[in-house]
């Protein structure tokens, strides 16, 4: 039985389905719940053409903040019976799945909870989805969700 329970979320379908999976097995295993959101500011990287000064990247990146901690907000209400905590992360020049399994690891987790967005194409084959990249990379089990 698990003890200890992370679930990574984001504004996506699958994400849903992730946390309501957590919740339940957390709720009948009566575990902790750690609800974590990344903010990805390798993204904004990756678009700093486009921003016009550091102002306007300072404000992204607060904005990504802000909506990061309105999906934990959320999120904690539906986890309102349990043993739940939330954490908003960021990944600061490193893969969104290294931050959640370094999380994981500092929070001794025994289960990591992830939506699998079922991407395909040549951006899975170059980069591989953060699911499958937290499932090689973390100590814990990892049980990927998809959308139902």
């Amino acid at each position: 039985m698990y003890k200890n329970i992370l679930v990574a979320i984001d504004d996506s379908e699958t994400s849903r389905s992730a946390l309501t999976e957590a919740v339940h097995i957390a709720r009948t295993s009566q575990a902790k719940l750690h609800i974590v959101h990344v903010v990805d500011e390798i993204l904004l990287n990756m678009h700093g053409h486009a921003m016009l000064d550091m102002g306007s990247a300072n404000t992204a990146v607060s904005n990504l903040r802000q909506a990061g901690q309105q999906l934990l907000d959320n999120a904690l209400k539906d986890a309102a019976d349990i043993d739940t905590d939330t954490i908003l992360l960021e990944a600061l020049k490193r893969r969104v799945s290294e931050t959640i399994a370094e999380k994981a690891r500092e929070l001794h987790v025994d289960l990591i909870v992830i939506g699998r967005h079922g991407q395909r194409g040549l951006a899975t084959i170059l980069l591989g989805s953060v699911a499958e990249q937290l499932a090689r990379l973390s100590e814990a089990s990892v049980l990927l969700v998809r959308k139902h």
